[in-house]
């Protein structure tokens, strides 16, 4: 011990020394001198700031901190891949081919690093370059189908037509189901050439066998018209927004050919062909997901081919998915006012500003638009707007207004009428209302939204209460999860009293959601009414933290005091064993 005292005090007495030498400290060598930090600490820094950038809807921020620790990252590839998708997602593709250069020369094999690589070899005329970042091996099957869709246009600018079109032969299965993205490029390809029975032939195959692509429904129908086949043109146009929905290009194709104008084919160049080549599928993708993924491919796209606005304005409903409110706006800003998507992007940028709370800024926006283009789906649009902050009177008088044009064509939208139903209901016009829900049953008697709807209204009511069950049975097997549904199913058996199945049904319905204040609100009282009165006030005080509207926090509070008030409903006398006409289509 006195020699480890002696030991001790001698290094003390060094150190003294030293520091009342002349200079003290300043004359040692700084590179003996550490903070004690990791020479990976900046990198991992920059990768959790990246990572958190990304999970919190920032791709720009998050692109620019995974830039910044490639260098001195362990796992340098890995981490320029990230870097490359988020600043796709951010909408920086220049930036992205710089980071997909830097990962393809750091080793990654990512298929976003190919297919971008490739995209910009296409873009600047780099053939063998192209070439090999397409080798289709080197891909998943979703990716896959995009680098053979490229390679195709890219045959076409090398190598001809045929030669391209026996490329994408070689890859079918014989199924037009499962080859559909694969034929419509094919028939694209042979319209682009001018082979227009060929690929007339191509677009009948697909659509007897069911596939609905706008692009490819919208080629078919330019071929038709332009031979003088218009009445078989507008059947199909017809169809594809009654089964699929509205599309801008395909509704001024149809304005175009009932107005009896002149229809020109539209024969694409290999960078147009490529870019559809990349945005089909991008498409098919976000009709699958909620995210914003498919807005990586919708970038790619653009940079083939900048004027595919449908790309731009699904780009901005990728971003509004993910709640990036302002930049979907800044997306839509850039489609002008020539494109037969103008309207639609005036009315995106609507709902963008209404779901980001800036309603009055959402009103004023769509109603310039409408001014200055009287475009249908802009009205729609519209309409859902005013529905959606309120003002149905104003949506009730937009709706008539496309109804009645409608009629002057021979058209009847089932989605109006439901619209205008709903309108007519909350105004208190139950009896119009009423007549617009079943015109609009009668036209699409299967949609689970309509059924719930039409089916829980009886049962508030105490109409045609057998009826009305089984509407809200046949919705909520037909969208087994969908909430909202098998909530109504639920409050329905609680308005008759059946408390048992309500709580049944309510229970599963919080399950599907649990964030929806009505809900939540729901089960508190059925499990009122079956005693269970503890977990009643904790199911309304969660109701309470989950925003409900200032009426319904009303009333959930006054129920925390003495519990829920809603009567039970009652046959109506005038009503027992009325039934009503079954839904035909028509």
């Amino acid at each position: 011990m006195i020699l480890l005292r002696c030991i001790v005090m001698s290094s003390l007495l060094a150190l003294s020394a030293s520091c009342s030498n002349s200079g003290g400290l300043r004359h040692l060598d700084p590179s003996l001198i550490h903070n004690g930090r990791p020479t990976e600490a900046e990198a991992y820094s920059d990768f959790l700031i990246a990572r958190f950038a990304a999970m919190t809807n920032d791709p720009q921020k998050a692109a620019e901190h995974y830039a910044l620790a490639i260098d001195t990252a362990p796992e340098k590839s890995g981490i320029a891949d990230r870097a490359l998708f988020a600043s796709l997602l951010s909408g920086d593709y220049r930036e992205g081919v710089r980071l997909a250069q830097r990962a393809n020369t750091l080793g990654s094999e990512a298929a976003l690093v190919r297919l971008t690589l490739a995209v910009e070899a296409l873009r600047v005329g780099r053939d063998d370059e192209a070439r090999q970042m397409l080798e289709q091996t080197r891909f998943g099957p979703f990716n896959r189908m995009i680098a053979r869709g490229l390679s195709a246009w890219r045959v076409v600018d090398t190598q001809g037509t045929d030669a391209a079109v026996r490329y994408l032969e070689d890859g079918l299965s014989g199924d037009p189901r499962l080859d559909s993205a694969t034929l419509y490029m094919m028939g694209l390809i042979e319209m682009s050439a001018g082979n227009d029975h060929t690929a007339l032939s191509v677009f009948n195959t697909l659509w007897e066998s069911g596939a609905r692509l706008a692009v490819g429904v919208e080629a078919h129908a330019q071929l038709l018209a332009s031979r003088g086949q218009r009445a078989e043109a507008l059947e199909i146009l017809n169809t594809f927004d009654e089964t699929v929905g509205h599309n801008a290009s395909i509704a001024r194709l149809r304005q175009a050919i009932e107005a009896g104008e002149r229809i020109k084919v539209r024969r694409l160049d290999p960078d147009e062909g490529a870019a559809l080549a990349v945005y089909v599928p991008a498409a098919a993708l976000m009709s699958q997901t909620d995210d914003d993924v498919s807005a990586v491919y919708f970038v790619l796209a653009l940079a083939l081919d900048s004027d595919l606005h449908v790309a731009r304005s699904l780009w901005a409903q990728s971003l509004s998915n993910a709640e990036r409110w302002d930049e979907a706006i800044s997306v839509l800003a850039r489609i002008p006012e020539g494109s037969a998507f103008y309207a639609t992007s005036r009315g995106q940028i609507a709902w963008a500003l209404q779901r980001s709370g800036r309603s009055q800024s959402a009103l004023a926006v769509a109603a310039e638009a409408l001014d200055h283009s009287p475009d249908r789906g802009l009205k729609v649009q519209l309409a859902d707007l005013y529905r959606a902050v309120g003002r149905q009177a104003q949506a009730e008088e937009l709706l008539d207004q496309i109804i009645r044009e409608d009629a002057r064509h021979n058209r009847e939208d089932w989605r109006l009428f439901f619209a205008r139903g709903v309108s007519r209901t909350e105004l208190g016009d139950w009896a119009d209302g009423e007549r617009d829900l079943l015109k609009a049953l009668t036209l699409q008697p299967d949609d689970a939204s309509l059924l719930n709807y039409v089916g829980y209204s009886y049962v508030d009511r105490g109409e045609h209460l057998d009826l009305a069950m089984d509407m809200i049975r046949r919705a909520a097997e037909m969208e087994p999860n969908a909430g909202y549904i098998i909530d109504s199913l639920g409050w329905a058996h609680y308005r008759l009293g059946n408390y048992d199945q309500a709580t049944e049904h309510l229970e599963r319905a919080v399950e599907l959601e649990p964030g929806d204040p009505v809900v939540n609100d729901h089960l508190g009282d059925a499990y009122w009414q079956t005693g269970r009165k503890l977990e009643a006030r904790f199911q309304w005080r969660r109701s309470l933290t989950l925003d409900p509207t200032d009426g319904e926090r009303d009333r959930i509070e006054a129920k925390l005091v003495a519990g829920p008030s809603i009567p039970l409903v009652k046959q109506a006398e005038s009503d027992a064993g009325v039934q009503l006409p079954k839904p035909v289509r028509p």
